[in-house]
């Protein structure tokens, strides 16, 4: 505004307030498009973001589906077990490590026995045979 309003006449009145309502209209005109160019700006990287974001919580919610399935299937094989089943369990691990300690100590005693000593001596035969047959191939044709 050039002159007060006090000042002006009513045609210069009047053109300012037209000038003034013009500049108001542009305003809005411009805050409409950022806000639409805004809004458009959301949506388009909703559409990208969205999917990369489903794949992975997708995939999380098919493990849980397999994890649930899983745990479904070892409650009923463990309601199979009863009590007599377990202490036969428990027998047949006791009886398992029982076997274990005396094939450990049978182990013991094979190596106390000088079995590991034979099996050196029979290597030793087997390579000088070996040794002794691309002897006689050489000579004997």
């Amino acid at each position: 505004m050039n002159k007060d309003i006090d000042n002006m006449n009513e045609r210069e009145l009047l053109a300012e307030l037209v000038r003034q309502g013009r500049r108001t209209e542009r305003a809005e005109k411009i805050k409409i498009c950022v806000l639409a160019a805004l809004l458009l700006t959301v949506i388009v990287l909703a559409l990208i973001c969205i999917p990369k974001v489903l794949a992975p919580i997708r995939s999380i919610s098919r493990s849980m589906g397999e994890i649930e399935q899983s745990f479904d299937e070892m409650k009923q094989v463990l309601s199979r077990f009863d009590e007599d089943t377990i202490d036969q369990f428990k027998e047949t691990m006791e009886s398992l490590g029982e076997t274990s300690q005396q094939a450990r100590a049978f182990m013991d005693k094979l190596k106390d026995s000088g079995l590991d000593k034979l099996q050196e001596t029979i290597e030793g035969l087997n390579k000088s045979l070996g040794s002794l047959g691309s002897f006689m191939n050489f000579f004997g044709g």
